[in-house]
Formats: C-alpha cells, sequence, structure tokens
C-alpha cells in the first residue's frame, strides 16, 4: 500500500514572563489504497483511509506561571480523523517550589504524559523531527497517560561543579485500566494521533472478541477508562552528562484487576513495562537517540497474556538550512495464552527518512517516506494472508512566528 501525503502547518508562538503558548495547524492531502483504516475498523495500520484532505494536527500548547512557584499547563487538539476529534490531551498544575538548596523538588497534578520519549519533545508532544511517532511512542500518545501525582527531585550538575545532573520520580495514577488493548488486538501501529480525554480507539471486529459465544466485547478501546480504582504507578531516574548525553529509566505498572469488565464490557488489563531511553548530541548537528520498551499484558484468568517488546534507532543530522533525519523500527508482540479463538502473534519492522528545509527563520518545508512491514496473525479472520506491507509519503509546510 502506497500513501501520498502533502501537507501545511501554521505555528505560532509568543512567550510573556508568565505566559507560554505554541499554536499548531497541519493539513494533510492523502492517496492512497481502499484498505480501510483500524480507526475505520479495518485491518490497515495507518491513521488515515481513502483520498482526500485531512486535518492531521490542531494544537494549543500553553503553560501560565500563577505564582512564583505554580504552574498550569494544558494542551488542546482537533483532528478530522477519529471518534473524537476535538478535546483535551493534557491538562496539569505544575508546583516548583524556589529553594536554595541543590537538590530541588517538583509535584505535578493532572493528566500527562511520563517524560520518557526521547522523540516526543516538542510543544503538545509533538516529535520535532518526525512526521510520524515510532511504534513506542505512537502506542503511547494512543493508550497511556498520567491521570494522578508525580513527585521529583531533581540536581542540575552546573549548580555544584559537576558534568553530572540527575533527575528520580515516581507517580500514582488511575485510569490506565485499558492500556494493553491495542497492543493485543490491533499490534503496534506507526502514526502521530495522540488520543484526547474521553477518546476511543477503534480496532477489527475479531470475531471471538466481539461475538456473543466469545468476549462479546466492542472492537474499540477507551484508553483512559478508570475500571477496578485501584492506583497504578510508575518510578524512574534521568541521568544526564553535560547537555550532550541523557540516559532515562522507567518502570510503569498500571496494577491493574484483570478479572473485572465494566457494563460496556470493557474489560480491565494488567500492564507491566520497562523502558530504556538514550539521547546523545555528538555535536550541535549530530544527534542520536534511541528507546527499548518491554513489557507484558494480561486479561482475565490468563485468557490474553502477550509479551511486547519494541525498539528504535534514531539518527538527526542538521547542515546549513537542512535537517535530515531516520529511524528503525522494531516491535513484536509475543502471545502466551492458550485462547485458541485469539491469536495475537505480531512483529515487524519499520524505515522512516525525513528531509526538512528551512526556507526562513518562519518557515520549513518536510518530506517524509515510510515503510511498515510486518505479520500478525489474526489478519487471517480478515484476509487471505497475514503479512502487511505498508508505505508512507508525506509533504508539510511549517510556517512559525
Amino acid at each position: 500500500m502506497i500513501k501520498l501525503v502533502a501537507g501545511i502547518v501554521f505555528t505560532a508562538h509568543s512567550v510573556t514572563a508568565f505566559a507560554k503558548t505554541d499554536v499548531l495547524l497541519r493539513t494533510t492531502l492523502s492517496a492512497q489504497d481502499n484498505t480501510a483504516s483500524f480507526q475505520q475498523h479495518g485491518v490497515s495500520h495507518q491513521r488515515f483511509d481513502g483520498d482526500g484532505i485531512h486535518l492531521s494536527q490542531a494544537m494549543l500548547s500553553t503553560e501560565h506561571q500563577l505564582t512564583n512557584d505554580w504552574f498550569i499547563a494544558g494542551v488542546l487538539n482537533a483532528y478530522s480523523d477519529g471518534e473524537r476529534r476535538a478535546g483535551i490531551s493534557q491538562l496539569y498544575a505544575k508546583y516548583r517550589p524556589l529553594s536554595a538548596s541543590s537538590i530541588k523538588p517538583e509535584v505535578k497534578i493532572g493528566m500527562f504524559y511520563p517524560s520518557l520519549s526521547a522523540e516526543n519533545t516538542d510543544a503538545g508532544w509533538l516529535s520535532p523531527h518526525f512526521l510520524t511517532n515510532s511504534a513506542i511512542n505512537s502506542w503511547i500518545g494512543e493508550e497511556l497517560r498520567t491521570g494522578g501525582l508525580e513527585v521529583s527531585l531533581r540536581q542540575n550538575g552546573r549548580q555544584v561543579r559537576s558534568n553530572w545532573s540527575w533527575k528520580v520520580l515516581g507517580s500514582i495514577f488511575k485510569g490506565n485500566d485499558t492500556t494493553g488493548t491495542l497492543l493485543s488486538w490491533r499490534g503496534f501501529a506507526l502514526h502521530d494521533r495522540q488520543s484526547l480525554l474521553n477518546d476511543r480507539v477503534n480496532f477489527a471486529p475479531i470475531p471471538w472478541v466481539v461475538n456473543d459465544s466469545g468476549l462479546n466485547a466492542p472492537a474499540w478501546t477507551d484508553p483512559f477508562r478508570e475500571i477496578d480504582t485501584r492506583f497504578g504507578y510508575y518510578v524512574g531516574a534521568h541521568i544526564a552528562h553535560k547537555r550532550n548525553a541523557e540516559l532515562k529509566y522507567y518502570y510503569y505498572d498500571n496494577n491493574a484487576d484483570p478479572t473485572l469488565l465494566d457494563p460496556d464490557r470493557i474489560y480491565a488489563w494488567h500492564t507491566r513495562f520497562h523502558s530504556l531511553t538514550l539521547r546523545y548530541m555528538a555535536n550541535r548537528d549530530l544527534t542520536l537517540f534511541s528507546q527499548f520498551l518491554y513489557g507484558n499484558t494480561l486479561m482475565g484468568s490468563n485468557i490474553v497474556n502477550n509479551d511486547f517488546v519494541s525498539a528504535y534507532a534514531a539518527v538527526t543530522y542538521a547542515f546549513e538550512q537542512f535537517t535530515f533525519a531516520g529511524r528503525a523500527d522494531w516491535y513484536q508482540v509475543i502471545d502466551r495464552d492458550d485462547t485458541m479463538y485469539d491469536p495475537n502473534n505480531s512483529s515487524g519492522y519499520a524505515l522512516t527518512l525525513s528531509a526538512r528545509y528551512d526556507l526562513s527563520e518562519h518557515m520549513a518545508v518536510t518530506g517524509e517516506w515510510q515503510t511498515n512491514k510486518g505479520k500478525q496473525d489474526n489478519l487471517a479472520f480478515f484476509q487471505s494472508q497475514t503479512t502487511y506491507t505498508e508505505n508512507l509519503l508525506q509533504v508539510a509546510l511549517t510556517l512559525k512566528f
């Protein structure tokens, strides 16, 4: 499958002493075959299906300083695709007290991303290098958000005349009970759509999942639904050398009770994973970053029991007005249960190449090509083969003010 996309992006940026706001608009023109996207309950791992112009990103990200110690931040998104077309992806308060100590505390309360990505570092949790996210961060954008409290301690090395800086953190949260649904029943996908509060994400209607004689569950998931009233948690640690290198480790456990389901027959999934991220800036023009994710998700009394693993390695290089970026992805879901009519094995790899040309300080054009190939056992319910090949070409014009 070949998909051609042309895009226009508008970004506005303003900073005052107490506020910072970013606005971004991206439209895309796509051409592809008639394979329906997972968002239309199809088998394609692509975000869009059908030819036409799409609003792929409309984003407003703002942070305001309320007092010397308190900040409030939020992100609003709008799309032309998905079940919910506009809404909130992040909304939180941050407490960062002024302190003479070299070890400084911070508290975040609300709905936000754990800071485990080396890729999605731009405003609104977008990637500054790619138009589509890695398999890992596409999934995080779909199914993972902290709805709770995060507490951290950090030390800046310059303040203590050291080349090393560090941060340790921990969080408790609710609302991620369904995390793992998409990995099991759709598999990894690569795109840039972030799920919104009260959103739904569809997938192909696997017969045993949706039939009365099977689970009798819907062919969609609500990524931020609370089912069992239990708290999940994660812990993490960052260490950085000067401004050249940073290593992040996170362990995440949503602590869900996999034997429970709600009146919509949405199941809780007990999902745990380890994440390791490395970012290295060799010089001001060359940056390398990668991430490794390994975990398990369990639903029911071993009804669904899947390991999942993914990794990517990426490089960006800036030369005068050009910025080139490349990323290689690998991903796999390993079926560990004995449920005969629900095969969840899937595996694949993707290669993404991107080039941006800065026409001026406020304008840039970006082209990106991606190929995604893999094998997914449950595709046998919908087509004659379990393998797939998906190609994507995008062109975007970015305006910044």
